[in-house]
């Protein structure tokens, strides 16, 4: 049996730097990287004078505090200003910064040979130009590296600016670039065509959307994919086909939305975009698809959400790519990342709240667990929380497996009699009746470490839709995995307290063992699983809803914790204790919320019917 367990590649390093002033008085901005603060520097050499470098400008947002009540009230019923949902130019007006500011840096920067692109939300710029432009004009010297095997962009020198350009300027991405990029992808199931197990449809079936999909089908609606990959029109469109869905390339843009080319950044292949589109286009069929595409760097990040909400066309955004907490934290420590980067993109995500855009992010698919990076660049595993989908302004969706019984081609039975929460220990029986077997195969020890992302943010703190709310910021928990990556059958139960962004927020079937039909002409039909399939199914929903409304639904998460307390929620909880762990967390009986499941499954038809 081969599972492909699929979320996408994660993006592991990023880079930044802040500006200061080049005066006899300098403000520092946010703390850049020192080429002494890391060992093992090998193979220093300047960058070459005529070598690309694209960097983005972040503006100081204006009214901050504002943002937050803003983005909250327009999308919370009872709110006076509920729906008052800003354009990207009325989003501009109060919080980005002025033309006239943005026009005296563009004059700036295109005297200094650099090319100039201002983001209409008035908070980012794009510069692109030479090495030898960018060490003039920030008074740096790029560099080169060799670090524990990875190739690292750098300034030996801290970025300067004149204090009048300085001055408005919160941080500028790009200058440094270290990516350590890995993919959870492994070998999938090929089918030889579409299955009837693996049809999209089924989703609508197994949540109670029928209803809702089939009555407008996402008419008049564009749902947005941000991803790091290649657009396939063929592999889409010809996945559309077999499976009986609209397939018109017409249906499906692409907007390049740039960013840097990070050393050792390798394209990963078009699998997870054509993935995402296809799922997406299935459920909502009268929908348009736009990919905003982007290069696999901190810079490229920026640009795809802010090329999204800028054009404000896709109602509804999906993004199945994510980045560990624990990389997040080593790389601030190590200075390879600005630490404002968290609050960069929470500024950003908040923009798309504002707008009532609905944005889902998928949680990862290594359970509880995210990647952490030593300073000796070794990779490691803790408890972490997955970004962006710790984010308070995304939905989060997890993971799930469906009721399957069967066996492996050892013989060893599989037995799940009931929906839970998507976690490896549901195939530990199967484990202990044959270890061998399982050690012997890397798709199956794989599947026994991989289960729907969740936890708590440390990065992010509770959002007031949270607050309350019962499971929130208490935790049960059992460790299934030992610190090898291997199973402990009988762990006991751990519980407390914490405080942050808990996720998921909403969970769908993601188990490879009850997965979806993909297709990719590099692979052809295969089964796949992942937190990958849920995030733009739910995008694809939110357009089918959308497209029966005058109005956006907007951001679901006000909504979605206020209807999951009333007497008829649309959600079914996966509570239980035991037999519903996502290898770490596990379900709190009775309570309204568990980060290994978050509020549970939904009833699509009902919630569309309960949503204002």
């Amino acid at each position: 049996m081969k599972i492909r367990v699929f979320m996408a590649s994660l993006l592991v390093g990023l880079g930044s730097f802040g500006v200061v002033a080049n005066a006899a008085k300098t403000t520092p901005l946010a703390t850049p990287y020192r080429a002494s603060q890391l060992t093992s520097l090998k193979k220093i050499k300047n960058v070459a004078g005529d070598k690309p470098v694209t960097l983005d400008l972040v503006l100081k947002p204006r009214h901050t505090s504002q943002l937050t009540q803003t983005a909250l009230a327009v999308n919370t019923p009872g709110s006076a200003t509920f729906k008052d949902f800003l354009t990207p130019q009325t989003f501009r007006q109060r919080f980005g910064q002025s033309t006239s500011t943005t026009q005296r840096l563009t004059q700036y920067f295109k005297k200094q040979h650099l090319t100039v692109t201002t983001f209409n939300d008035g908070l980012f710029m794009e510069l692109k130009g030479s090495a030898a432009a960018v060490d003039a004009t920030f008074a740096t010297n790029l560099k080169t590296a060799r670090y524990q095997g990875t190739r690292l962009q750098y300034s030996a020198k801290q970025p300067r600016l004149p204090k009048a350009i300085a001055q408005p300027i919160e941080a500028v991405v790009g200058m440094t670039n270290l990516v350590k990029m890995t993919s959870l992808a492994t070998s999938g199931t090929s089918t030889g065509g579409p299955t009837k197990t693996g049809a999209p449809q089924n989703f609508l079936t197994r949540y109670h959307a029928t209803a809702v999909a089939n009555q407008s089908q996402g008419k008049g609606q564009t749902v947005g994919i941000i991803s790091f990959s290649k657009v396939d029109t063929r592999d889409i469109t010809h996945f559309w086909s077999a499976e009986g869905v609209p397939a018109s390339a017409s249906r499906l843009s692409v907007a390049a939305t740039g960013g840097a080319s990070v050393w050792g950044n390798v394209d990963p292949g078009n699998v997870e975009t054509s993935l995402d589109v296809e799922q997406a286009g299935a459920l909502a069929p009268q929908a348009k698809i736009r990919v905003y595409t982007a290069a696999l760097s901190d810079v490229g990040w920026i640009n795809a959400f802010a090329s999204a909400f800028g054009e404000n066309q896709a109602g509804s955004l999906s993004l199945s790519w994510g980045i560990s907490e624990g990389i997040l934290r080593e790389m601030d420590s190590a200075h390879l990342l600005t630490p404002l980067y968290g609050s960069i993109m929470n500024t950003l995500l908040a923009q798309g709240a504002t707008q009532g855009i609905s944005t889902f992010a998928a949680t990862g698919d290594s359970g509880a667990y995210g990647e952490e990076l030593a300073r000796d660049g070794s990779v490691g595993y803790g408890v972490y929380a997955n970004f962006p989908a710790n984010n308070p302004w995304v939905t989060a969706t997890g993971g799930t497996t469906l009721p399957i019984s069967g066996q492996l081609p050892d013989g060893a039975t599989v037995d799940i009699s009931r929906e839970r929460t998507w976690g490896g220990d549901a195939l530990f029986d199967a484990y202990q009746q044959n270890r061998s077997f399982f050690m012997k195969s890397s798709d199956l020890l794989s599947m026994l470490q991989s289960g729907s992302g969740g936890g708590i943010s440390t990065l992010y703190a509770t959002p007031k839709y949270q607050q309350g709310v019962s499971g929130v910021n208490t935790y049960a928990a059992r460790q299934y995995l030992t610190s090898a990556g291997l199973p402990r059958l009988h762990p006991g139960l751990i519980q407390g307290t914490t405080n942050g962004r808990n996720y998921p927020d909403v969970v769908a079937d993601a188990d490879p063992l009850t997965g979806y039909d993909v297709y990719a002409g590099s692979d052809g039909w295969e089964t796949m699983g992942g937190t990958s399939f849920v995030a733009p199914q739910f995008a694809a929903l939110a357009a089918d809803i959308n497209s029966d409304r005058s109005q956006r639904v907007g951001l679901w998460n006000p909504q979605l914790y206020s209807l999951a307390q009333s007497a008829d929620s649309p959600f079914t909880r996966l509570d239980a204790s035991t037999g519903n762990s996502n290898l770490y967390y596990v379900g709190q009986p009775g309570k309204t919320y568990n980060q290994a499941a978050g509020l549970g499954t939904l009833n699509f038809d009902k919630l569309a019917q309960d949503f204002k």
